[in-house]
């Protein structure tokens, strides 16, 4: 009896270490196939490991509740994660030696399969609950319907005695081991959504001011040659009007609109935000100077089409655009932009001016594009 004590409390001691190495692979490391490996690896060796303390042993054959693991890995780590840690279990199942042993890969692999059926019916669907982790128990335990492979002599000892503690144990093993796996995947999940809303305006869905900023240093520390590097202020005129006049309803889809319209005409690896109120910023990496004033003048034109899809036909826009032939501090490119869309504001409004500083930070003379003229080509 003290024998299954120690083996129960080792394998809870192993299960936790195993939830708790689950944790910090999800808090330090990104992107799902690399989780995915590390998930099957640290359950790979879990499975490994509760090989060293069998429950029993049957006329040679080693009885330990690695299946478990597979299991959950396939559950838990997907098809990636599964298959590396059902190789990690496989093999060390196969150089134990055991003349039976191709029986119990073909086990364990029965045991990976059933887990990621469960996870394509209930995992993916969100529902995971102490009645979805039981039937994950009864799933991987359908793995030992491989024991038939066995001699027929062996038939009655396993299926009296080893299956029915095996089945236990994978039950009561899915409800605790997978309840700690999904414990962490939910807490990281909370973080990731906390942290959306802090970095994320809630109206248009794109970056706010601090957000932004984090992702302009980090590109603008990524940048080394290439055609320059254009930071934009776009700023909707008499933005307070259109409030006034149309109701603030209307004033929301228009910033929608135009959130809209931002994505939609820059390049994926470009940063987009909304700073407050009706002011957006762009940044735009690797970007020539006369290709940075073409976005912008497309930009502008842009909230032109959203005004009138919106009902709003007076809606303008001033933008403000900071180009320097290399990456600067986010101040000095905010301050060198709205210098511009100042200047903008001040002749007219409804254009696009443009301040160039070189790296030293000295103002160059900036360009405008003339005001008005909505329809004149541009190129797409």
């Amino acid at each position: 009896m003290s024998q299954y004590v120690i083996m129960t409390v080792n394998f809870a001691g192993l299960m936790a270490l195993t939830a708790i190495a689950f944790g910090l692979v999800l808090k330090s490391v990104t992107g799902d196939h690399a989780q995915q490996a590390l998930f099957g690896v640290v359950l790979g060796l879990g499975a490994a490991f509760v090989s060293l303390q069998p429950i029993m042993f049957v006329h040679g054959l080693q009885i330990d509740p690695r299946n478990l693991f597979v299991g959950c890995a396939g559950a838990f780590a997907g098809p990636v994660g599964g298959a590396i840690s059902f190789a990690i279990a496989a093999a060390t199942r196969y150089f134990e030696g055991d003349p039976s042993a191709y029986v119990c890969v073909l086990s364990l692999f029965v045991a990976t399969a059933a887990g990621l059926v469960w996870r394509s019916l209930c995992w993916k669907r969100g529902k995971v609950g102490a009645v979805q982790l039981l039937l994950l128990g009864l799933g991987i335990s359908l793995s030992y319907v491989c024991t038939f492979l066995l001699p027929r002599e062996d038939w009655r000892v396993v299926f009296s005695s080893a299956i029915p503690f095996l089945t236990i144990t994978n039950v009561i093993g899915t409800l605790v081991l997978g309840g700690f796996l999904e414990r962490e995947r939910r807490r990281r999940l909370r973080e990731d959504h906390l942290k959306d809303q802090a970095s994320v305006d809630p109206l248009t869905g794109l970056k706010n001011r601090r957000a932004f900023e984090t992702a302009y240093e980090a590109t603008a520390s990524l940048q080394s040659a290439s055609l320059g590097m254009a930071f934009i202020l776009i700023d909707l005129d008499h933005f307070k009007k259109v409030n006034d006049t149309y109701g603030h309803a209307a004033g929301d889809r228009v910033l929608v609109g135009v959130a809209g319209k931002l994505v939609s005409r820059l390049r994926d690896f470009d940063l987009t935000a909304r700073f407050g109120g009706e002011e957006f910023a762009v940044c735009l990496p690797d970007t020539g100077r006369e290709d940075a004033m073409m976005i912008a003048e497309r930009l502008r034109r842009a909230v032109i089409e959203v005004g009138k899809s919106a009902a709003v036909p007076e809606l303008t826009a001033s933008i403000g655009i900071c180009w320097t032939p290399s990456p600067v501090a986010m101040r000095k490119a905010f301050d060198s932009a709205d210098r511009a869309l100042y200047r903008a504001k001040l002749n007219g409004r409804n254009q696009v001016i443009v301040d160039s500083i070189d790296v030293g930070g000295a103002a160059m003379l900036p360009p405008a594009v003339p005001p008005g003229e909505p329809d004149r080509s541009v190129p797409a």
